[in-house]
């Protein structure tokens, strides 16, 4: 599947601030990305990297005060197949390649040691690996109720799994709390997303099985074949699409993602 990607953004700068953006799609196994510019008003000069732990990629750069408009704009080729959702037992611990340990343990926003007896509990009589992430993400999707402006930057999965509402990222965070807390390797993934309304940034967690990372997003609000990951991480921390450092005010954005059709071959 080919996507296209129009990401804009626009801040009230106030004072000189220094910007660390996550905005690019990610490039690797899944997906291909083509075509990509980074618009910056003139006189910027931005640092590209890519940061050790998960290979994400960013953008660094400093903004003097005013009106600031950035944009991304991208195509991507989706190369991955839905996963089919058959049978797939739990990893051996011991058997984890070493690359995906960090994604056990607690982290900020996913305290999973705090909700142990909670998922054993709930989720602890189902088959081990697929079945008990399939459940908690089905759990997740009836139980917590999706209501924008109902959690802040603070909310961890805790406060989800009390308060029983909140968005995007505090479903994943709760899935990947309540996956480590089972012992499976589970990470936050922001993307964009085909035919998310309204237009948005998007987050859905991914579960270490069978060899992989398998996809679950548990706000049901896009296909899974549309997602387009932009950076994997322990939590939100990690991978927030923009980080300030000075004073600088968010103002808006615009998400657009399409799927964009394929020519026929000749004679077709």
């Amino acid at each position: 599947m080919r996507l296209s990607i129009d990401c804009r953004l626009r801040y009230d700068v106030r004072a000189p601030t220094s910007f660390i953006l996550a905005i690019q799609a990610a490039d690797g196994a899944e997906q291909t990305v083509d075509d990509e510019t980074i618009l910056l008003p003139p006189g910027i000069t931005a640092d590209f990297f890519v940061d050790a732990f998960a290979g994400n990629r960013f953008i660094r750069f400093l903004a003097q005060p005013g009106p600031l408009d950035i944009g991304y704009v991208a195509e991507v080729e989706r190369r991955s197949v839905v996963d089919q959702r058959d049978f797939i037992g739990g990893e051996v611990v011991n058997d984890l390649p070493l690359t995906v340990l960090p994604y056990l343990n607690p982290s900020r926003y996913c305290p999973s040691d705090r909700l142990t007896a909670f998922a054993r509990q709930t989720f602890g009589a189902r088959p081990q690996g697929l079945g008990q992430a399939q459940a908690i993400t089905d759990w997740i999707a009836a139980a917590i109720t999706y209501e924008a402006g109902t959690s802040s930057g603070a909310t961890s999965a805790l406060d989800t799994l009390v308060d029983r509402v909140g968005v995007c990222r505090d479903f994943a965070h709760l899935g990947v709390a309540l996956c480590r807390a089972l012992d499976m390797p589970a990470r936050f993934v922001s993307c964009y997303a085909l035919d998310l309304r309204p237009p948005d940034f998007h987050a859905v967690f991914q579960v270490y099985l069978g060899g992989a990372w398998r996809t679950f997003d548990p706000t049901r609000r896009a296909p899974l074949a549309g997602l387009v990951p932009i950076g994997f991480g322990r939590d939100a921390a990690d991978v927030a699409f923009a980080a300030t450092f000075g004073d600088a005010r968010f103002e808006a954005k615009s998400i657009a993602v399409r799927r964009l059709e394929t020519s026929s071959a000749p004679g077709n």
